[in-house]
């Protein structure tokens, strides 16, 4: 009896040790598989990784044509904004992002470590994981935007008023049926033309037909800085008579330049506060290097039909690539009007996010530009102003303002 008692826990014993010598490669197997699956998450976060990064680094393209524009930080940011997500360890991460097909399309490549848990047992090493991504663009700047959503004609061209923009995009926001208005015989004929809403106007009116319930762009210049605001350096400031050479500074109340006074501003950053800036009475009013800011009470801009401007953007500086530039705390659709005959040089962006610009005249506007944009609430266009945006980016040291991208992105598969 106890012999076989001690056979059969013998036995037992055995089967014991055999079952647990079992388990080792199934408990391998089992650790193999939940590496293999670890790793398959991986590769598709760093998959989504590469595709964020590569959308948004493509929406920051500024310049279809730009060579030297490091678009890896926007890659980089939203690369990692995806990766942080990752519930999987991943170490020795770098993203890397550059420009290819003749700077028409950004490649982003993401890649990572991945340190097994039982796979490394075997191997002995670390297992290396990457992915790349391509997205592209249509290939046209935006060079005028109207930020306005909900109104009617967020961009409205009426009587004989032209925008000639041949090879950047003109875009409306505005969701309503007529976010785009192109009345009587105006025409606006640029690379792209797109609402996001609907049009109002007929073929005639627009060259080529726009593209309707298009995304809404986000204001490209939301995040810029403006200038600092100092103590009045001026008061009052009218000039009437003479040549004069004005300097920087903030001008409280504004500035009235009139009755054929030819103003030349020194280079950098003016300020005109609680008043408007008025050019009239055949003065001219010129500067190489110049931003304006306008802020407070009734700081707007007005260029009558017999004065003369010729202006371009600073190349460096707080106003870098800005020519005007209107406070985000304005009063709501402010007007600013350009009515001058004799304005052909506006090299720069004029940035109204709450304003409307109001253009009538009747000869071209901006046609001596190596680049015009406008971004603003509103722009509305009469008489018979041929407003020309040209987009001749490599001809010119200006600086085109972050954001301003050339239209959008999408992954190219």
């Amino acid at each position: 009896m106890d012999a076989l008692t001690h056979a059969v826990a013998d036995r037992r014993g055995n089967v014991a040790i055999l079952f647990s010598l079992s388990l080792l490669p199934l408990m391998a197997v089992a650790g193999a598989g939940f590496d293999f699956m670890a790793m398959s998450t991986l590769r598709s976060q760093l998959q989504a990784a590469a595709d964020a990064g590569a959308l948004r680094a493509a929406r920051e393209l500024r310049l279809a044509r730009m060579g030297n524009f490091d678009v890896t930080p926007f890659a980089k940011t939203a690369a990692q904004a995806v990766l942080a997500r990752s519930v999987q360890p991943l170490s020795a991460i770098t993203v890397s992002a550059s420009l290819i097909d003749s700077n028409r399309a950004v490649q982003v490549n993401v890649s990572g470590v991945y340190e097994p848990k039982v796979l490394r047992v075997v191997y002995k090493q670390t297992v290396p994981l990457a992915a790349q991504s391509v997205a592209r663009t249509n290939g046209f700047p935006i060079c005028a935007l109207g930020l306005d959503q909900k109104n009617k004609g967020a961009i409205f061209l009426q009587e004989n008023a032209r925008v000639t923009a041949q090879f950047c995009s003109v875009q409306s926001n505005s969701k309503h049926p007529q976010g785009l208005v192109g009345a009587n015989n105006s025409v606006l004929a640029a690379g792209m033309i797109c609402t996001a809403g609907g049009k109002f106007g007929n073929k005639i009116n627009f060259t080529p037909d726009p593209i309707t319930d298009c995304p809404v762009v986000p204001d490209p210049l939301a995040a810029r800085a403006p200038p600092p605001v100092g103590g009045c350096t001026h008061t009052n400031e009218v000039v009437s008579s003479g040549t004069l050479t004005l300097m920087p500074g903030t001008y409280c109340g504004g500035l009235k330049v009139s009755n054929g006074a030819a103003v030349t501003l020194a280079p950098g950053a003016y300020v005109i506060k609680d008043g408007p800036l008025v050019v009239e009475g055949g003065a001219s009013f010129k500067g190489v290097g110049v931003g304006i800011y306008f802020t407070g009470s009734n700081a707007t801009f007005k260029f009558a039909p017999e004065s003369s401007l010729s202006l371009s953007a600073p190349t460096s500086g707080a106003l870098a690539g800005i020519l005007l530039f209107e406070d985000r705390n304005a009063t709501p659709l402010q007007q600013y009007e350009i009515l001058s005959n004799d304005a052909p040089l506006l090299l720069g962006t004029i940035y109204l996010p709450q304003g409307k610009l109001y253009v009538n005249a009747n000869k071209s506007i901006a046609q001596s530009s190596a680049f015009t944009i406008i971004v603003a609430q509103r722009m509305e266009l009469y008489g018979g102003s041929n407003l020309i945006l040209n987009s001749n980016y490599d001809s010119t040291n200006v600086p085109v303002p972050g954001g301003l991208n050339p239209g959008y992105a999408y992954l190219s598969k």
